[in-house]
């Protein structure tokens, strides 16, 4: 058995309690924001939560336009060149599609 965890599947924003249990098939769901969040700072509301981000995990962008940019950013500012995978709901297939950026 492998000591490795599995990746981080680190969910922007759920606010609207979409369904995301396809996001299972690529690693275990962390959300960043949720509505209760939205009165706080919400740049260093990413860095707090996202500095448990690692190499291999995925941000799966959903909900407001704004929080994935966020998140987003933050990921690239605290983990520069290197790739960040990202997950996009597709409306065809009804799940989560997997696209990288190497940054």
């Amino acid at each position: 058995m492998s000591d490795q965890k599995r990746p981080v599947v680190w969910v922007v924003d759920n606010s609207l309690n979409k369904t995301i249990k396809d996001v299972i098939r690529f690693g275990e769901p962390e959300h960043i924001y949720s509505y209760v969040d939205k009165d706080i700072d919400l740049v260093n509301h990413a860095r707090d939560v996202l500095s448990a981000y690692r190499e291999g995990d995925y941000l799966c962008l959903i909900g407001d336009p704004k929080l994935s940019c966020i998140a987003s950013a933050v990921i690239v500012q605290m983990n520069p060149s290197h790739e960040i995978k990202f997950l996009q709901w597709d409306a065809r297939s009804y799940r989560y599609e997997e696209f990288n950026l190497s940054i």
